[in-house]
């Protein structure tokens, strides 16, 4: 490799650099050999201090935004496939957390898990995995003893057991501790320019220390969670930064770290009175968040707030598992229209939204029933009354909250109604010293600002998707079953599928459809359709033919896991179908991947849009070795004699 800069280029080379905002304490470059986990390199005369500007020159096949279950099983798919090993296959994931973590802020004691245990990171996709959960209990040493047990249900402490050390198995494939600052093309980004968007800018900064990374990508999968859902009449009382502040209305997205931060506070008031403590919601995270309350501040009062008549159970009957959470009825559920899947929505919603376990439901309602009970304790120790109460309010909305009082006397006021007024219903208003949102997440890919510059790009992240449409030839689309026949018998089946993209913004195999695709295409609009391109609905769309003869097409995959309930069903964002799809999307990224590297390999050079920045085409060179660095250092110098 060409490393011969002295040490007084370098630091010429370094503050130029730094002008251009391409780096501020060196150059390191990540080359890879053969593939699959490249090195990381120091290419200057001496290791870059922490701070600065990395600028990886590996083009990635698969860079993974969030390392939780859904893309840690892709990454062991991907480890575990034999094509992927063969080609060298580049694959990396970035996780904002300083570890692997799974929901490690609602582990609460005696939490269990709420789906099978065969539900885990392998099984589904290959039985013999080693990283299944059978096999993590036979490598513990506890596969008979977990046989013996009569629960055939793991705890969720067990169950992040069993992901970390699959995680921990996958340390060299992750980099944790790196928050995304931004996806961008790179390419010009009119689309109507003939040689397209070929790579995907992924910019990262380094929690501890704020050091950024630059990579370069040929497709991303985008598996970073929910973001905690705050209701309107609660959103000026919420905290701005949730994580670290001492508030006291609180997420269960963040809960033990939360109220580890107030407890001081919280304890301190209960030496001088009863605390009130607000839970809004009546799923399951709200329904063991006021558990969790009423144990660890037995005096304090504890109240659940739902709009709903009742707390209902989850329905987990096999029958309606299958129905809802089998693999095959996602390829159902995509090709059903929109009215057909919003009442499949409304009908499964008792499996997971707004319900409980049966085990949770009847310890509220014991301590419910134990609260009407009237018998001291005869003796010190013995069974007696609670001091505090654990109050379900139903039918009860909450309508307005303001802070009152300062300090450690502040207060939290909510105003609150009827759901189902009568004559004699009137508003309420009351006073907390803590509340509990269990108002479950948003998922959608729009809510995450990491993907923003690339709205352009999609009607899924464009917040003037319509208006885009009209003017590309498609207003005001419907996928109605008229429609679809209609194009079915226009254009055949893939005409079919064209429409759900279009109208969806998001294929069958989790990709984003960009504006520059066949979807949207001319051909499409006048009911023809190239004979090339025609596959079945279960055939996901790997096909390269949906990018070809595209002027601008958009080459990189955008791949979204865990947002798509509306149009790939309630299992999308649960761990039911995680080690299925990793298979699926395995062999989509395989596919894209051959006609992709063949395309970007076959060009000269590719501008990387670096903002306010001279260095374009070879600030990021793509092959390996003196390749790497010869044309960054013939920029560089280009610059220094400018």
């Amino acid at each position: 490799m060409a490393t011969s800069i002295t040490s007084n280029l370098r630091g010429t080379i370094v503050n130029r650099i730094c002008d251009l905002d391409l780096g501020r304490q060196g150059l390191v470059a990540a080359p890879s050999a053969t593939g699959t986990a490249p090195a990381r390199v120091d290419m200057s005369a001496s290791a870059a201090p922490s701070k600065g500007t990395t600028v990886d020159q590996e083009i990635y096949d698969l860079l993974g935004v969030g390392f939780g279950p859904a893309n840690l099983a892709l990454s062991i798919s991907l480890r575990e496939n034999a094509e992927a090993a063969e080609r060298g296959l580049r694959f990396h994931f970035v996780e904002r957390q300083p570890h692997f973590a799974w929901h490690s802020t609602l582990l609460l004691p005696g939490s269990q898990l709420q789906v099978s245990p065969f539900k885990d990171l392998a099984t589904m996709r290959d039985p013999t995995s080693s990283y299944s959960f059978v096999s993590y209990l036979h490598s513990m040493g506890r596969l008979a003893a977990f046989i013996n047990r009569e629960a055939t249900i793991p705890s969720r402490r067990e169950w992040s057991a069993y992901l970390t050390w699959a995680a921990k198995r996958m340390d060299d494939y992750v980099s944790y501790g790196e928050d995304v600052e931004s996806i961008e093309p790179v390419a010009d980004t009119n689309l109507a320019v003939s040689e397209g968007v070929k790579l995907l800018r992924v910019t990262t900064k380094r929690r501890s220390d704020g050091h950024v990374r630059i990579r370069l990508a040929r497709n991303i999968t985008v598996g970073v969670g929910g973001i905690g859902r705050v209701p309107a009449p609660l959103a000026n009382v919420y905290p701005a930064q949730p994580w670290t502040a001492k508030s006291r209305v609180i997420h269960t997205s963040t809960f033990l770290p939360s109220l580890a931060a107030i407890a001081p506070v919280l304890r301190t008031q209960s030496k001088s009175r009863s605390l009130r403590i607000a839970v809004i919601g009546s799923g399951q995270s709200a329904a063991e968040s006021a558990l969790h309350l009423h144990r660890t501040y037995p005096e304090a009062d504890v109240n659940i707030i739902f709009r709903a008549s009742a707390i209902v159970p989850s329905d987990d009957s096999a029958l309606v598992n299958s129905a809802a959470f089998d693999p095959h009825r996602t390829d159902t559920f995509w090709r059903a229209g929109s009215e057909e899947r919003a009442e499949w929505l409304r009908e499964y919603k008792r499996t997971n939204y707004s319900v409980v376990r049966s085990d949770v439901l009847n310890a509220i309602d014991e301590i419910v029933y134990d609260q009407q009970i009237e018998f001291d304790a005869p003796w010190p120790g013995a069974d007696g009354p609670s001091k505090g109460r654990l109050n379900l309010l139903p039918n009860t909305q909450v309508d307005i909250s303001r802070l009152v009082g300062e300090g450690d006397d502040q207060q939290i006021e909510l105003t609150t109604s009827d759901t189902k007024p009568n004559a004699e219903s009137e508003s309420k208003t009351e006073r907390f010293d803590l509340v509990v949102l269990g108002t479950g997440f948003e998922r959608a890919p729009a809510c995450m600002k990491f993907l923003q510059p690339l709205a352009a790009h999609f009607p899924a992240l464009d917040p003037e998707a319509d208006k885009r449409r009209a003017e590309l030839g498609y207003p005001q689309e419907v996928e109605t079953l008229e429609a679809r026949r209609a194009a079915n018998e226009a254009a055949g089946e893939r005409a079919e599928e064209r429409l759900r993209e279009r109208v969806r913004g998001i294929a069958r195999d989790y990709h984003l459809v960009p504006y520059a695709s066949q979807a949207f295409s001319p051909n499409h609009r006048s009911g023809t359709s190239s004979p090339t391109s025609s596959s079945s609905s279960r055939t996901l769309s790997v096909d390269a033919t949906s990018r070809e003869g595209v002027a601008g097409a958009f080459q990189p995959g955008v791949f979204v896991l865990g947002g798509n309930e509306a149009t790939h069903g309630l299992s999308d964002s649960l761990l039911s179908i995680i080690a299925h799809r990793a298979g699926e999307l395995t062999s989509t990224i395989l596919a894209r991947t051959g006609s992709v590297r063949r395309e970007t390999s076959s060009e000269g050079k590719i501008s990387t849009a670096i903002p306010n920045s001279a260095v374009t085409a070879d600030a990021i060179p793509k092959a390996s070795g003196e390749s790497l660095i010869k044309p960054l250092i013939n920029k560089v110098e280009s610059v220094l004699h400018a």
